[in-house]
């Protein structure tokens, strides 16, 4: 008799793991499918053209303010994505210019973690806070902008970005991806996507 209870017992432990198993894998199921879907509607919304970092999108923009737009840029270097300003000219905003070794001195007109820690080499998320306060605000801590700038290899415009952010009226966002190192000779499976994130500023 103790048998028979103890099979049954038994049975109903494989039934219920079985039961369970089924639920976890329809669960996981319908989760790919959410997810097959929406990447699907962010393909859609995405044009990609050829360009070192430009797109072009078909969905649509919005306006945002700069309780948006700040924080986008100190997450930059967290979540690894490009920022670039357009300004109410039409223009790329220059946002500093890189002085190299034999003096040579090149315009950035974006935030890129790949292309700004190659010029002032980030030891820490500190250094990098640093760097993007002494970009967006002219603020440079204990120092003064003589020595940020030799600190980190660069020379600032005479307006802060964020006073260009401020005097714009109005500020639209748009959001895409591009290829990193989009060489014709490389393949697209061997390229790297990365979001970019364009604000334009307008009066």
């Amino acid at each position: 008799m103790e048998n028979a209870v103890d099979a049954l017992k038994m049975a109903g432990a494989v039934l219920i793991f079985v039961l369970a198993i089924s639920i976890i894998i329809l669960f996981f199921g319908q989760v790919r499918e959410s997810a097959d879907t929406i990447l699907d509607y962010k393909d859609r919304e995405t044009v990609y053209i050829e360009g070192d970092y430009y797109y072009e999108q078909t969905g649509k923009e919005r306006q945002v303010g700069l309780e948006t737009v700040i924080p986008s840029i100190f997450r930059a270097y967290l979540e690894n994505y490009k920022i670039a300003f357009i300004g109410t000219d039409g223009n790329p905003l220059l946002l500093y210019t890189t002085i190299t070794t034999d003096k040579t001195y090149i315009d950035r007109y974006s935030l890129d973690l790949e292309t700004d820690n190659k010029n002032a080499v980030f030891a820490n998320n500190e250094q990098k806070a640093e760097f993007l306060c002494g970009i967006l605000y002219k603020d440079f801590g204990k120092s003064n902008e003589s020595e940020f700038g030799s600190k980190f290899h660069l020379k600032l415009p005479t307006n802060s970005l964020y006073v260009q952010l401020k005097s714009a009226k109005k500020i639209t966002e748009s959001l895409g991806v591009y290829y990193q190192n989009d060489s014709k000779d490389v393949q697209d499976v061997n390229k790297d996507q990365k979001r970019i994130i364009i604000y334009k500023l307008s009066n």
